[in-house]
């Protein structure tokens, strides 16, 4: 049986794994300097948490939502019960032990929506923490220059490191693997992000 968010109650919890990569006296020393960073990092984490929640709500509400459950329920993204832990306290751990940049979790907005319009996929309760942690670590690999080893995000995602593979690729391969994103795009979505934590 594999593990679920119920294994991630406590944010406090320390998770081990090997990275791969030493951090550097001069990043340590920029991580200390960008404080104010985590800030717009926590306003950028409430957005997204206020949109996907506003999104789930009314999806909730369709009239087949049941049925939608049902036909996605074989996809990697499923879980088979809707996950304890909160959209907004699932971004915090996320950002708590991936020390993410705010870049990284504006394009994870952006690649939900493709795969969302590309795929025809309905975000429920039941997929949302598997697409939204997916979406942020495609962000990660793709937009920063150093990351974590996939074990290592897996114990933050709580499912096993083959799982998150498959999911990895499942969502990659129904954007086409295109991960670019323009300026404009990026600047589009921003703007919302902060408009929406006002």
């Amino acid at each position: 049986m594999n593990k679920n968010f119920d294994d991630f109650d406590s944010e406090n919890e320390e998770i081990e794994g090997e990275v791969i990569f030493e951090q550097s006296k001069e990043q340590t020393h920029k991580s200390k300097e960008s404080n104010n960073n985590n800030i717009s990092n926590y306003q950028i984490i409430k957005s997204i948490n206020n949109t996907l929640t506003c999104l789930l709500e009314g999806n909730k509400k369709l009239i087949n939502y049941q049925q939608i459950i049902r036909l996605q329920s074989k996809m990697s993204f499923n879980a088979h019960s809707i996950p304890s832990i909160l959209i907004l306290d699932y971004l915090k751990r996320i950002q708590l032990y991936s020390k993410i940049e705010s870049s990284t979790l504006i394009c994870s907005l952006i690649y939900i929506d493709r795969l969302c319009n590309l795929g025809e996929i309905i975000l429920t309760y039941y997929n949302i923490h598997r697409i939204l942690f997916v979406s942020i670590l495609i962000s990660i690999k793709y937009n920063e220059d150093r990351y974590y080893e996939n074990v290592y995000y897996a114990k933050i995602a709580g499912i096993s490191c083959k799982e998150l593979k498959n999911i990895e690729y499942d969502f990659l391969d129904i954007i086409d693997f295109d991960l670019f994103i323009s300026v404009d795009e990026y600047l589009k979505y921003k703007k919302y992000l902060e408009n929406y934590s006002e």
